[in-house]
């Protein structure tokens, strides 16, 4: 398959939009004045603009990886519809087609994770790759590129064919807890769904000339993992109480005792019959 056009200028006002979002999102998210300076980025530049800068009460995004894992369900029904999954590389060109089963996977470039109300928010951007869906009856095809996570709506963004950016599907929204925040390693972890939305399958039945997608469907489950900056503090950047995951461990501790009540009595037990058989042991 040929390549779509691009030029290093075309990349770069991509880029700068994109940084420009991020941070617009986030710091709307927050309540915050957007500054100019940050947000706005010149169209006409040739040089590409400066990773996703975190703004006050978010935290940055230094690394990480999205994988994209589209369900068994969904990839059978595309079958049955003459369209196949291909992986697309930086330039645009199709490459080898996904196999069922492997996740596509997404390296971060930027981002900021937000407090939203005691939710995870925020946005990431990835690394110029994506994927083509293909009819391979009439050689139509579905560019999605440059994916981004909207963390704060939820959402996975794509452009299709270069053209405009919409949310290919929706996740349900993620509670900021031990499961999903590691304080002590510095991690955002996210698995969830991804549920088609309405615009997305009408556009990829107009431009792959199927039916094969359906709104609301499950399309994929995604596996994020964020590594958050380490110059900031975890929980002051997203306004959390000190004693933030040691609390809930200590919480689930409880629980679990109290779902095994027998479990102390029977540790109990146990030492106190080592003793008697060890009585000179030391401890």
């Amino acid at each position: 398959m040929s390549s779509l056009p691009s030029t290093s200028a075309a990349r770069a006002r991509s880029v700068a939009r994109r940084a420009g979002a991020a941070v617009a999102t986030a710091a709307v998210a927050l309540g915050l004045a957007i500054v100019p300076g940050v947000a706005a980025a010149d169209p006409g530049s040739t040089e590409a603009a400066a990773p996703v800068a975190a703004p006050r009460g978010a935290i940055a995004v230094v690394e990480g990886a999205t994988q994209f894992a589209v369900t068994p369900q969904a990839l059978e029904r595309l079958q049955q519809h003459g369209l196949r999954l291909v992986r697309l590389d930086a330039k645009g060109q199709t490459r080898e087609a996904v196999p069922a089963g492997v996740p596509l996977r997404l390296d971060v470039t930027s981002g900021v994770v937000t407090n939203v109300d005691g939710r995870i928010g925020g946005r990431v951007l990835y690394e110029d790759r994506g994927l083509a869906v293909v009819n391979a009856k009439t050689g139509q095809v579905a560019r999605l590129a440059e994916f981004e996570s909207d963390l704060t709506r939820n959402a996975v963004l794509a452009t299709v064919n270069q053209s405009d950016t919409i949310a290919i599907g929706r996740a349900p929204s993620q509670r900021i807890n031990r499961e999903t925040l590691d304080v002590a390693a510095r991690q955002v972890r996210l698995t969830a769904p991804v549920r088609l939305s309405g615009r997305a399958a009408e556009r990829l039945n107009r431009t792959t000339g199927t039916d094969a997608f359906e709104r609301g469907e499950i399309l994929a489950r995604v596996t994020s993992q964020f590594n958050l900056d380490e110059e900031q503090d975890v929980r002051a950047a997203l306004g959390l109480d000190k004693d933030f995951n040691t609390v809930e461990k200590s919480q689930s501790t409880r629980q679990e005792a109290q779902q095994r009540p027998g479990r102390a009595a029977d540790e109990m037990a146990t030492e106190e019959n080592v003793k008697k058989a060890f009585p000179n042991a030391a401890g």
